[in-house]
């Protein structure tokens, strides 16, 4: 926690980092909050995330078998809704929340839950939920994505600094 608020001293203080027009780019794109901004510019230029072992962050840099951050956000379903920054297991994704009443939430989504789904009305199609309004509007969505009927996401803190107090810090491995 000391190094991450010693680099974000340093960001907010000016300092020139790694990635900075991409990250700039997304957030303009995303609007994702003010919190999880500082992470990227922090996280951008050096490793400093200490995690739990299956807890990943997606980076600017495409691997064989890992999309950028760029990518995985452009490929979701829920782009309008929630910016997907990482992975909490295998068949898990984590997400902040960009509109409504939690926006800045952090989320995870059950990939086994949409991974067949090509978009979020279909998503909703197999529910008992009036699609057609709830489609009218990207409030009403994110509601009913959120609901325990449609099961795809759920909240796990309020803010990225609540996910990062209370999950991240002080956990052994370094991972980004």
């Amino acid at each position: 926690m000391n190094e991450f608020l010693r680099y974000r001293f340093l960001i907010d203080s000016g300092v020139d980092v790694l990635f900075k027009h991409e990250i700039n780019g997304l957030r303009h794109t995303y609007n994702f909050s003010d919190d999880y901004f500082r992470f990227l510019l922090v996280s951008s230029h050096t490793a400093l995330m200490r995690t739990v072992a299956s807890v990943s962050f997606f980076t600017f840099t495409t691997t064989d078998h890992v999309l950028s951050i760029q990518e995985m956000n452009e490929d979701s379903i829920f782009s309008s809704y929630i910016f997907i920054i990482g992975r909490w297991d295998e068949h898990t994704l984590i997400g902040e929340l960009l509109i409504g009443e939690h926006k800045g939430a952090i989320v995870l989504l059950d990939e086994n839950q949409y991974c067949d789904i090509d978009s979020v009305e279909e998503l909703l199609e197999d529910t008992d939920l009036d699609i057609e309004y709830i489609l009218q509007d990207d409030i009403q969505t994110l509601t009913a994505l959120l609901s325990e009927e449609v099961g795809v996401i759920s909240v796990l803190d309020y803010s990225f600094v609540e996910f990062f107090e209370n999950r991240l810090v002080g956990l052994t491995e370094l991972r980004c």
